[in-house]
């Protein structure tokens, strides 16, 4: 895959984006009633379709809610085009269109893969937070848009 870019999703791609979540962890679909939250998103026009060389391979949601900084709520890469940089470049591409300074993010403890794709595009850990899955720490990180918006 060469060229990867992003499309806001519309409610025509609904069952498309519904589809990878489901694949990806039906239980945790179902349980965390991710379709609601995928539709919400769509509406909210928070979801964009993640294309590689114009094939939708996943889906992104991102939104303001974290302390009114930049969020990446949710990054779903089609379990096929893992490993490519895909992932990376969609997360680079969603900073690189945030109006904050910093962009954020979370993953759990045991999600070593996401871990690794946060570092490799610059992301630096900023804490841990328990008790929201049982056992399995909740990791943050961030990434500053522009060096030149913050001199923190």
């Amino acid at each position: 895959m060469e060229t990867v870019s992003l499309r806001k999703a519309t409610i025509k791609d609904k069952a498309l984006v519904v589809d990878f979540d489901y694949r990806l962890d039906k239980v945790e679909h179902i349980e965390l009633k991710r379709e609601e939250k995928i539709t919400k998103a769509i509406i909210d026009k928070e979801c964009f379709i993640i294309l590689a060389d114009n094939i939708a391979v996943g889906f992104v949601i991102f939104d303001y809610r974290f302390f009114d900084q930049g969020w990446i709520e949710l990054i779903i890469v089609d379990e096929k085009y893992r490993g490519k940089g895909i992932g990376g470049q969609a997360i680079d591409l969603i900073c690189k269109q945030s109006k904050t300074k910093k962009v954020f993010t979370s993953t759990n403890s045991s999600n070593t893969q996401m871990q690794k794709a946060l570092k490799k595009v610059g992301f630096s850990f900023a804490g841990k937070i328990t008790g929201l899955d049982e056992g399995d720490p909740e990791l943050f990180y961030f990434k500053t848009t522009d060096d030149r918006k913050t001199k923190n």
